[in-house]
């Protein structure tokens, strides 16, 4: 066989070996826009959620809903997803009638597979006061600001870097 055609069979065998990763379905995550750090029985929760496919693009799914079961298996509760402003992004009204430990998964559509969310554990109902439900809560303002300020210390300190060179230099 002549060098050119080995050659030619080997970058073949390189280029498919490479390609195929690229066609693996890695899967959806979902990703909650807050949770509640307790959960009460008897109390209504509005969880909005994304899909996102590959962990990065927003996926529209068919259709979307949580189940939630308790550990014995004997309560199965389905919470419908119901398509709510971005593209992929969802709410469900989430209400555990219960106290106990619960194990939760989201249903992403008919093509990934349901993404488990583990367990929680639900305490007694709160005491009813006449008020309003308490949402979750706010996810963290400050938390998207963290890169910049992370830059903006660099910036900083390359900035006080170059002003230290500078008069070093005016000196010598």
């Amino acid at each position: 066989m002549s060098r050119g055609i080995l050659t030619a069979i080997i970058a073949a065998l390189a280029l498919l070996a490479f390609s195929v990763p690229a066609l693996a379905k890695e899967g959806a995550v979902t990703k909650f826009d807050s949770l509640p750090t307790d959960w009460h029985a008897g109390q209504t929760y509005a969880l909005g959620y994304t899909i996102k496919m590959d962990g990065v693009e927003p996926y529209q799914a068919d259709r979307t809903e949580i189940i939630a079961n308790t550990i014995d298996g004997k309560t199965n509760l389905v919470f419908p997803g119901v398509a709510a402003g971005a593209p992929g992004h969802y709410v469900a009204q989430i209400n555990f009638p219960a106290v106990g430990t619960w194990h939760w998964k989201v249903i992403q559509g008919s093509y990934f597979a349901p993404f488990d969310l583990g367990t929680i554990s639900v305490l007694p109902a709160l005491p009813t006061s006449g008020g309003t439900a308490p949402s979750a809560p706010l996810t963290d303002a400050f938390a998207g600001a963290i890169p910049f300020l992370g830059a903006g210390a660099v910036a900083i300190a390359l900035i006080f870097a170059r002003t230290q060179r500078r008069r070093l230099m005016r000196t010598a």
